[in-house]
């Protein structure tokens, strides 16, 4: 039997004067360990015309990471020009159609960082340029010294898909970020926010499954049973599409 196939776009970096494009390791082994195919699509010139291709046998779609989002991408504010840090236009243009052709034929979608933030922009939402100067937060949403041990409160909106993966008023998660949600876009409700108002996880009820992440369930996997429990839910809806 076949495995289910699930896109996951590629991020560029520079290792010894070389480009490369690379995916981060637990996300592929997870997609392979609960039952997926993990298929790269790698952020080079001539991808763009290779994507049809990519689409034909897409069952689900992950979003991962990468740099910040283009305001041009979304209703933005001079603060999201002001603050703005490296990006890549050809990876949001990628992922955007990638995104629109999903959500036309309601392939399962899991968002995690950048990836719920650029589902919420093409969705109609707007991002925060830099969550802290912005909200003039005392809440950290990145701590480099820290960077993968850094933990803050998460409450969660009960009665959501969250909620029932995580059994749990309060999480402490992780947080790598300083782009946000400033507005969620209509089709989509909260399930769970950080101490600071700021959306930490959203799904479309309406969807069988179309979720973003602020936080990285798969960097906290010993914490909660929670976190294996969303890829379980990801994984689950990307096989009942198959059928």
């Amino acid at each position: 039997m076949k495995r289910p196939v699930v896109l996951v776009v590629s991020r560029r970096t520079t290792r010894k004067e070389k480009l490369i494009d690379y995916v981060g390791e637990l996300h592929l082994e997870l997609l392979i360990r609960l039952g997926a195919l993990p298929v790269m699509v790698p952020v080079v010139e001539g991808t763009l015309a290779c994507l049809p291709q990519y689409l034909e046998p897409m069952d689900g779609l992950l979003l991962v990471e990468g740099d910040d989002i283009e305001p041009k991408r979304f209703a933005a504010r001079k603060a999201n020009f002001q603050y703005l840090e490296k990006t890549h236009p050809l990876k949001d243009e990628i992922e955007t159609r990638l995104l629109r052709h999903a959500l036309r034929r309601e392939v399962p979608i899991l968002g995690i960082c950048r990836g719920s933030q650029l589902l919420n922009a093409v969705c109609g939402g707007s991002l925060f340029g830099d969550v802290q100067k912005e909200k003039g937060s005392q809440l950290h949403h990145i701590d480099y010294e820290n960077y993968d041990t850094y933990r803050h409160p998460v409450s969660v909106v009960p009665g959501t898909p969250l909620a029932r993966w995580y059994r749990r008023k309060t999480l402490k998660a992780n947080s790598y970020h300083h782009q946000g949600i400033r507005e969620l876009a209509p089709r989509f409700r909260p399930m769970a926010h950080a101490d600071d108002g700021l959306i930490e996880a959203y799904y479309d009820p309406a969807a069988a499954f179309v979720v973003g992440l602020q936080f990285h369930p798969e960097r906290m996997l010993k914490e909660y049973a929670g976190n294996l429990k969303v890829w379980n839910a990801f994984t689950d809806a990307v096989k009942g599409k198959r059928r």
